[in-house]
């Protein structure tokens, strides 16, 4: 398999090995995807959350871009701001994954630059009856525009996950979701701040739909050795323990909404953010 010419960046005390591990990892799934790879792909590799931050502060100043255009949260990402992709990874977050959710942070964002990697795949606009139902509903436009920013990337995870799974990346995308969905005990303080009020009880409930979009591709597998029944098990556990803790009647509201976002997606990605706002709306 021809591996493919990389431009690799590294800002701080990035380690040789660290660099030959995304790049073998990189360049197999690359080879994979052929000719959908994009024709420039610059990899970014930081060793501190600080110095990943910085880097992003300068991009965004000197862009005059404001915080929700590259999603700040992740071990690994990726941001199309100079008309290529670009992918940003930090090693103080990616170590803490094992090697294969490590392999799997990043074969998922190399199908992020294969699928979204032009900057029309990050230009969208919330449509306008859903703003005006939103308003009248008392949600805040800044709100809203945060959290159709978060429902804009579980729709392209979802379709992420689904072109990686259509080229045989099953476990590792098993590993990292297992990782990166992790409920704790600030998972029940959250939702009992948020449950009394409509405009925070919907920031919650929609910020759950990332994960939710992330993992259907697996869990929708039939079994096989390729997924193995107990993977999808142990997903669907620590899914249902995330959203269990919203009570039965918040719960099933939640899962219909995710459901009828599903049955929706399609092979277009401006197709589908706008079909699954509309829906969303449904949870205020």
């Amino acid at each position: 398999m021809a591996s493919i010419d990389l431009s690799y960046f590294a800002r701080g005390d990035v380690s040789g090995s660290f660099k030959k591990e995304v790049s073998e990892v990189l360049n197999d799934c690359y080879g994979r995807f052929a000719d959908k790879v994009p024709y420039k792909i610059e990899v970014y590799a930081f060793d501190t959350e600080d110095n990943l931050n910085s880097f992003l502060r300068e991009e965004k100043f000197k862009l005059g871009l404001s915080f929700n255009t590259i999603d700040d949260a992740s071990a690994c990402t990726h941001e199309v701001l100079r008309g290529y992709p670009r992918l940003l990874l930090c090693g103080e977050r990616l170590m803490k994954y094992s090697k294969q959710a490590r392999a799997g942070a990043l074969r998922h964002e190399a199908a992020h630059t294969v699928l979204h990697g032009a900057l029309e795949y990050n230009i969208f606009q919330i449509p306008e009856d859903c703003r005006h139902t939103a308003t009248v509903k008392g949600i805040d436009n800044e709100k809203l525009d945060d959290i159709f920013f978060q429902l804009s990337l579980g729709v392209k995870d979802f379709e992420a996950t689904r072109l990686l799974i259509q080229h045989d990346y099953i476990h590792c995308q098993f590993a990292y979701a297992m990782e990166w969905i992790q409920p704790n005990e600030d998972d029940k303080t959250a939702w009992t701040i948020s449950r009394s009020n409509r405009q925070t009880r919907f920031v919650y409930e929609s910020a759950l739909m990332r994960p939710i979009l992330f993992t259907d591709p697996l869990l929708s597998l039939p079994k096989s050795k390729k997924a193995p029944a107990e993977l999808q098990l142990q997903l669907s556990v620590r899914m249902e323990q995330m959203i269990a803790l919203l009570g039965e009647a918040e719960e099933n509201k939640v899962l219909k909404v995710a459901g009828a976002i599903i049955e929706t997606l399609g092979e277009d990605t401006h197709k589908n953010i706008d079909a699954a706002f509309h829906q969303l709306i449904g949870l205020i």
